[in-house]
């Protein structure tokens, strides 16, 4: 006959098995498979009006939309670059698909212009902020390749 306590410790120990195979989309370390990613540029001077990015990484990254103005995108091999074009300065953001979000790729800014079209002649203090996410957009601005 088998104990109780052994009893209770396995039917424990298969439920947290469950719960932890449950949480692997979702784990620590964010959400796992197919989705967008998210590119928000970070400027130490505000509003911008356009921006060329390199995208480095990254599975089997797809379609680029942005809202608010046009964006251009081009993937070649492993890399990708990315122009956004804002209808009015703001904050530039555009999102990827991509078939793992875990995978977050490198995104380098390559040239930024004010919101008068002139270029930045240093790209000193900017960044770029990635974040995945599960669900795909809905109706935005797509992109031209």
């Amino acid at each position: 006959m088998i104990p109780r306590r052994s009893i209770h410790q396995t039917a424990l120990l298969g439920i947290l098995a469950v719960a932890l195979g449950a949480c692997d989309s979702t784990g620590p370390a964010g959400p796992k498979g197919p989705g967008t990613l998210t590119a928000t540029l970070v400027s130490p001077n505000g509003a911008e009006g356009s921006a060329v990015f390199e995208i480095t990484g990254g599975i089997d990254l797809g379609f680029v939309i942005t809202t608010g103005g046009e964006v251009f995108h081009q993937h070649s091999g492993g890399t990708s670059r990315v122009v956004v074009i804002l209808d009015d300065p703001g904050e530039i953001r555009f999102r990827v698909g991509t078939e793992d979000v875990a995978e977050i790729p490198q995104v380098a800014v390559i040239q930024v212009a004010d919101g008068e079209n002139h270029l930045r002649p240093s790209l000193s203090g900017y960044e770029v902020r990635v974040e995945g996410e599960n669900s795909f957009p809905g109706p935005e601005q797509e992109s031209r390749p």
